[in-house]
């Protein structure tokens, strides 16, 4: 009888003690001290984990958010699942496309409309709450001088800017030489280029941050270049299954499982190790890191070590474009019988609506954009008042989409915990500044995230800024 029960209790131990393993976060079985720790699993960390990894370094990846991809983001809860962050893989974009063909993601041309036409989307404009008008040149609404009536709202930054571009060489915008247009904001730059005020008016609309006085005009000049060098040099396209497949993908190509939930509390970076705590309790050491939290979250975070107090300003004054998506699900093509194209631009409370075809919907995916200054007003709102408000809006300038659609997910890239932002940028003044101290190693920390790239823009610079942190750490780890 003893022996029976004995025998029982060990068994009941067994298992409990099995339960237990099972219940052990996969991060619990790292080594007591990775050689690499990676904070953030969007393309940035993913890429420069995989790089690590194939160098045969040990690494693990932290991630705040219960999700893979950061700002990579297609909504799969959405009818026609769009993208919610990056979509166009461009052609010159050799990190990306490495990964995707290494990994075997599919990529594939833009989707078409129903025609199956490639061209630009027609759009409708409506100033001061009017009805939409296609005839925009023509239009009695239209403010711009003759030399500008023909071109849409959205067309008028790009002219601008590109006109007579300064920038030969993708690195350009980090020479000395061009300070003077770092100093410079994008409205006092356009205004230089021969911009109207009424042009300006309407550019500020749906520009891709604060205002036009708040956005440096060198950033947006570099990057404009550099979307417009990429565009010579070939088609862009898309990921099959959504742009999160391929980081989903790259997720999974690691030998470690990405930790999800472990938002980080604090960090010891010392020159022969970082210790990073995370607000659950858990403390995760490695003999190096890369960081790739967005400053906008960066810089609220205690960071134990020698860091430059010119560091922490850059953080503190990197900016991020504030924007909203609402998405609509449409049960019905209301453009169809209003006779307007489905792309309208609006300078009222909700900006720019765009269709975009999908492989999931035939109808395709209509969504309302806000960037910068407006959101402000919206984000004072619940999200069922949010969702009337758009719903409203919509049906006021467009009758014909009564009935047949109601607002869904919003998607607010301003009150999302994990970036606090969209896209990052510059004020005035802060390229010369803060580019240069914005990623500079502190102890064994270095940096990455597509804020600190210095060639390319978008997910391709988030990539290369991966490379340029992962390249010093190898060096490190092959010295020792």
């Amino acid at each position: 009888m003893v022996d029976a029960v004995s025998r029982r209790h060990v068994l009941q131990a067994a298992a409990a003690g099995a339960a237990v393993a099972m219940a052990r976060p996969a991060w619990a079985e790292w080594p007591a001290k990775l050689d690499v720790l990676v904070l953030g699993a969007g393309i940035s960390g993913l890429h420069a984990a995989r790089m690590l990894q194939g160098a045969g370094a040990t690494v693990g990846v932290l991630e705040g958010s219960p999700r893979i991809g950061g700002r990579v983001w297609t909504a799969r809860d959405v009818p026609g699942q769009p993208e919610f962050g990056a979509e166009q893989i461009g052609s010159s974009y050799g990190r990306v496309r490495g990964n995707a063909a290494e990994l075997g993601v599919a990529l594939i041309p833009p989707r078409t409309g129903a025609m199956g036409e490639m061209r630009l989307p027609q759009t409708a404009v409506s100033l001061h709450g009017a009805t939409p008008v296609v005839d925009w040149a023509h239009a009695a609404m239209n403010p711009l001088p003759p030399s500008e009536k023909a071109m849409l709202p959205l067309a008028l930054m790009s002219h601008f800017l590109m006109l007579g571009d300064p920038l030969d060489d993708l690195q350009d915008w980090l020479k000395p030489q061009f300070r003077g247009i770092d100093q410079m904001s994008l409205r006092a730059y356009l205004t230089q280029k021969g911009a109207s005020e009424a042009a300006l008016k309407l550019i500020n609309v749906t520009v891709p941050a604060w205002n036009l006085d708040d956005a440096n005009a060198l950033d947006f000049l570099r990057k404009y270049h550099y979307y417009r060098w990429d565009s010579q040099h070939g088609p862009y396209h898309v990921v099959r299954d959504g742009t999160s497949a391929l980081t989903d993908a790259m997720a999974a190509s690691l030998k470690r499982p990405v930790a999800l939930n472990k938002i980080v509390a604090h960090i010891s970076a010392q020159p022969q190790s970082v210790t990073v705590t995370c607000t659950d309790g858990s403390r995760i050491t490695a003999r190096s890191c890369i960081n790739t939290i967005p400053p906008t979250v960066l810089k609220d975070i205690p960071i134990e070590g020698k860091l430059p107090p010119v560091q922490r300003a850059a953080w503190q004054a990197q900016r991020s474009d504030q924007s909203i998506q609402i998405c609509f699900d449409v049960k019905e093509p209301f453009w169809e019988k209003d006779g307007l194209p489905a792309n309208m631009w609006t300078d009222g409370p909700f900006e720019f609506m765009a269709h975009t075809p999908s492989a999931t919907l035939p109808i395709g995916v209509l969504r309302f954009y806000v960037n910068g200054s407006a959101v402000a007003k919206l984000n004072a709102m619940s999200p069922a008042q949010l969702r009337a408000h758009a719903l409203a809006e919509l049906i006021r300038l467009r009758p014909a989409a009564a009935g047949v659609v109601q607002a869904g997910r919003i998607m607010n890239w301003s009150t999302y915990p994990f970036s606090k932002g969209h896209v990052a940028y510059f004020q005035p003044g802060d390229v010369a500044r803060y580019a240069d101290a914005m990623g500079q190693p502190v102890g064994a920390m270095y940096f990455a995230g597509e804020h600190n790239c210095r060639v390319n823009a978008g997910v391709e610079g988030a990539c290369e800024a991966a490379e340029n942190a992962v390249i010093p750490i190898l060096e490190m780890i092959g010295k020792s």
